[in-house]
């Protein structure tokens, strides 16, 4: 396995442009560690291994072997469209496939937020054909934009009736889940007494705390304070499956996702891999106020 995995990781790391104490830092290992897999002179475990194909949002066969597996389709959105007093989709077409990590960008109106909400289910579509190659109860979690907390709870409770709800309760999954997103200190506090940044921070919790095939973002970030921004950012890199994430982070798109799409008048205009957009020596930015027409 050496060589070829050795050449893998060292590729894929250049390509996310991560150095090796980035990659150290994100599995709690030495530098030196990942010098020496790079090398061929030592070999992770099957659980770094796993991890290290979630950074890299790649299978693990590839990471291992440079073998890709066929890809999962796990969404087709075909001629989809869309209105409410006016037109707001027009024939969007969609695929969308496991391990995909996906920034769906568009102006403001532009119908973000309505193509998440149907892939939800939360809307009906007016026409199109929508093919969920999973279970939506099972395999689908999703953050939206707008906190649906339950105001009148502690933040224990509240995660602890979610999950509850999802089958996987017991006093030590909560613990640690209060530990992991650092909320230990409100755990006690009401939802109606948290800041903006502590309510987002429990709204990624609550959409994270079971596992899925897919997770949709609705513009995550927005209301976190900067501690909690950094702390999302890191934690995408341990989220396992596709995510959809609506957000107009340029900086992070680099780093985290490797597909975008441009939603604009009511089509996605484009599909790019990040890749191909540095590979014609663009930022996320120039590529998009190029197809958006310099439109914020």
């Amino acid at each position: 396995m050496e060589n070829i995995f050795s050449y893998q990781l060292n590729m894929l790391r250049q390509k996310k442009s991560l150095s090796q104490e980035i990659i150290a830092q994100k599995l709690y290992v030495s530098r030196q560690s990942v010098s020496k897999w790079e090398r061929g002179d030592a070999e992770p475990d099957i659980d770094k291994l796993i991890a290290l194909a979630d950074i890299f949002g790649v299978d693990l066969n590839y990471l291992l072997a440079g073998q890709q597996s066929p890809e999962e389709l796990l969404l087709k959105l075909t001629a989809v469209r869309k209105g409410f007093k006016k037109p707001v989709l027009n024939d969007v077409n969609l695929e969308i496939y496991g391990k995909d990590r996906i920034a769906l960008l568009g102006s403001n109106g532009s119908g973000k937020s309505t193509i998440v909400n149907i892939i939800a289910g939360m809307l009906r579509p007016d026409a199109g054909h929508i093919e969920r190659l999973f279970d939506p109860k099972e395999d689908l979690n999703v953050m939206p934009q707008e906190n649906t907390l339950i105001e009148t709870l502690r933040l224990a409770e509240h995660i602890a009736l979610s999950a509850g709800i999802h089958r996987i309760y017991s006093t030590q999954f909560v613990s640690g889940l209060l530990q992991k997103f650092h909320l230990e200190e409100q755990a006690n506090v009401r939802i109606s007494d948290l800041s903006g940044g502590q309510k987002r921070r429990l709204a990624l919790l609550l959409s994270v705390m079971s596992s899925s095939k897919l997770l949709i973002l609705d513009e995550p970030t927005v209301g976190m304070d900067l501690e909690s921004i950094d702390f999302f950012w890191n934690y995408m890199d341990h989220v396992a499956g596709s995510v959809l994430t609506i957000t107009h982070d340029f900086n992070q798109i680099d780093r985290y996702f490797n597909r975008v799409l441009l939603l604009k008048d009511g089509v996605i205009v484009q599909d790019e891999k990040v890749t191909e957009i540095h590979s014609n020596n663009q930022t996320i930015e120039e590529w998009y106020r190029k197809y958006n027409n310099n439109e914020g």
